[in-house]
């Protein structure tokens, strides 16, 4: 308790002396946390960790490694622990520790493990980063398959398209053709009038994906073109039907009825035909249905001079199931569902 070099009285000599310095490093408290962040390409930060408490030691590093006690990195300040992007180290778990040091510490490096440090340190409590993969589901959606009659002014929409989907990432719906080639993204199905979309097979998905996506545009292809972590739900088909009837060549015809049989031996038919159904149709003038025959062949192989005096006309029918009114006795100009008619041949007996 006495000093020394000031209280000794009597006849005495001190030496030099030898110098102990007795070091008790401190790391202090970490506070903040524990986080849960989604890897889905967003960045994720600590951006509210902080240290508490007296932090004595000559030397300093924030420590941040795995659960096992690997070291994966060694951020200098506590700046430099919130400027590191947690996204970018994928799904898993790991720790953020403080470190203050003495001179000598063996072991503070990365791909050591911090239990073996050894020298005179002291690590602080840690705080639990946890990382877990986003989960990229396309989901499921039903409804559908629709069939619309295009191209007839009436808007299409495909109403009734749900989703069943516990995607934790980015949605998007996607229109493509058959082949998978981006015709829309529309926000929802329902938005899409598929009247203007012309004649064809289009296909609705479900897309999920991460941030980073690359190629969802319209022109690439769905199934060949995406760059990056994302997923598609099955597809629903649109059928887009838009028949054509074409165009009937020859005549018109003026027979005289005499009792000599007369037939169209010459007409036929020009330009594109489409349709899943076909018929051709003879009327009257008020468009009344006479006939029906099937084929061309059975055209040409109907005797105009049979049906006495009058005018009739020939027409051409493509159409899809569920066509109403094409029946003999019906009038041509009720014709209700998907079909196109095509010029008229007039005959007059």
């Amino acid at each position: 308790g006495n000093n020394a070099t000031t209280d000794l009285v009597g006849t005495y000599d001190l030496s030099n002396s030898i110098k102990v310095y007795r070091n008790a490093p401190n790391a202090g408290e970490i506070v903040g946390g524990p986080y849960n962040f989604t890897v889905d390409g967003t960045a994720d930060y600590v951006t509210n960790i902080g240290l508490e408490g007296p932090a004595e030691g000559s030397n300093s590093t924030w420590v941040i490694t795995d659960e096992s006690g690997k070291i994966l990195g060694l951020p200098p300040t506590l700046e430099a622990v919130k400027g590191v992007n947690f996204d970018a180290a994928g799904a898993g778990t790991c720790l953020i520790w403080y470190l203050r040091y003495e001179d000598g510490l063996v072991g503070a490096e990365v791909d050591k493990n911090a239990n073996d440090l050894y020298g005179c340190f002291d690590l602080s409590n840690s705080i639990t980063v946890v990382r877990t993969a986003a989960v990229v589901d396309g989901g499921t959606i039903s409804g559908g398959p629709f069939t619309f009659c295009v191209g007839d002014g009436e808007a299409d929409y495909a109403k009734g398209v749900s989703l069943e989907c516990n995607s934790t990432v980015n949605s998007q719906w996607v229109v493509t053709d058959e082949n998978g080639k981006i015709l829309g993204l529309p926000p929802t199905p329902e938005a899409v009038n598929f009247d203007g979309a012309g004649a064809g097979l289009c296909l609705i998905w479900h897309l999920s994906y991460a941030d980073g996506l690359e190629g969802l545009e319209a022109g690439n292809n769905a199934t060949t073109d995406l760059v990056g972590t994302y997923d598609l739900s099955n597809s629903i088909k649109v059928y887009r039907n838009a028949p054509n009837a074409g165009e009937i060549v020859g005549g018109p015809y003026n027979f005289t009825v005499d009792g000599t049989a007369d037939y169209v031996t010459n007409i036929g038919l020009e330009g594109p035909a489409e349709g899943s159904n076909s018929t051709w149709v003879i009327t009257d003038e008020s468009g009344k249905i006479l006939g029906l025959p099937p084929t061309l062949e059975a055209v040409k192989g109907v005797n105009f001079d049979a049906a006495g005096a009058g005018t009739c006309l020939i027409w051409y029918l493509r159409y899809e199931d569920g066509l109403v009114g094409a029946e003999v006795d019906k009038n041509a100009n009720d014709l209700y569902g998907c079909f196109d008619l095509s010029n008229s041949i007039t005959v007059v007996r």
